[in-house]
């Protein structure tokens, strides 16, 4: 398969950027995390398991997963304001769970309903990645279905799980990377889990696309057939032309076992999504193959950051 360059950069088609993590980042919520992958930053807490405010939406046999997705950012700004919650109009899927545990932020817990001129936080939002064209609802939506699929909500009956994910900066891999922190958030709350869930994000280009960008001349049999995979996009590879971006999350848990049990190297495919251009067949089975590589190093990052917090606490304890 041809390869092609990426646009005003030097890495190569499977290479990603680098990758940042911190763990229990919040101090009122069960677990949290950070994540940065290149300009992205997403913030994600977890509060629970816990009863829900609302009684209808308790199941008897299993728990059930809530999930906020609030695409805003918190700068400073100076005035006679008061102080407001970023993600009081975040819908929750799953139940309407909105409340105090809801909002991130020592601001947005303790708010300050004095108008003196002061220096605080203002909510600003950021714009939803190129052709996404989905709600935030929708996305909530997408976020609990893959979350769910690897919780075990048979072991919190009459229990409700939060997750409330903050897009601090996007740059490209943001639902990707919101699942990604999200996971690691049920990790450090402690969630039991019977999957590893871990999203990846890539760009299909159509060989003839980027030919008559680049002013190269191929026969028309290769320029049908032929697609360029990109992994871990910018926003600017995002909004291409004729690109189709796909965000496919699969369970790393079942493609270790498969591992260790066969020469079986792919995992269990949880959920996918995917906008932008339409996406051959060809350049589906072809994002499918790239990703496996890209999970492969997230999940060995994800041991990392598990195995510093651990450490971290160890020392901490004994010291």
């Amino acid at each position: 398969m041809p390869s092609y360059p990426r646009p005003n950069t030097q890495r190569t088609p499977t290479t990603l950027r680098p990758l940042s993590a911190e763990l229990s980042s919040l101090s009122r919520s069960d677990g949290s995390a950070s994540l940065q992958v290149g300009n992205t930053h997403v913030l994600c807490a977890v509060h629970g398991p816990m009863a829900p405010r609302i009684s209808r939406w308790e199941r008897y046999d299993a728990g059930v997963v809530s999930v906020s997705f609030s695409r805003g950012l918190m700068t400073n700004s100076t005035g006679n304001t008061s102080a407001s919650t970023n993600s009081g109009d975040a819908a929750v899927a799953g139940g309407d769970f909105n409340d105090g545990a809801s909002t991130m932020g020592e601001n947005a817990k303790n708010p300050s309903t004095s108008s003196t001129p002061s220096t605080m936080m203002k909510s600003v939002p950021v714009p939803p990645p190129p052709g996404l064209g989905a709600t935030e609802r929708e996305l909530e939506y997408y976020l609990r279905d893959a979350l769910s699929s690897c919780i075990l909500l048979e072991r919190y009956p009459r229990c409700v799980i939060q997750v409330v994910i903050q897009i601090v900066q996007a740059d490209g891999c943001v639902l990707g990377s919101a699942v990604n922190c999200a996971v690691l958030a049920l990790m450090d709350a402690g969630v039991a889990m019977g999957g590893l869930p871990v999203a990846v994000t890539c760009v299909a280009v159509p060989s003839y696309h980027i030919g008559n960008a680049g002013g190269m001349e191929d026969d028309a049999e290769s320029e049908k057939d032929a697609t360029t995979i990109w992994l871990d996009p910018t926003a600017e590879e995002e909004s291409g032309e004729g690109h189709a971006i796909m965000v496919l999350v699969t369970d790393m848990a079942s493609s270790t076992i498969s591992k260790q049990s066969s020469n079986d190297e792919g995992g269990g495919i949880i959920t996918s999504f995917t906008f932008g251009a339409p996406l051959s067949l060809k350049g589906l089975l072809a994002s499918v193959e790239s990703s496996k590589q890209s999970s492969a190093a997230m999940v060995a990052f994800m041991r990392l950051a598990i195995e510093q917090k651990v450490q971290r606490e160890v020392q901490t304890l004994w010291s």
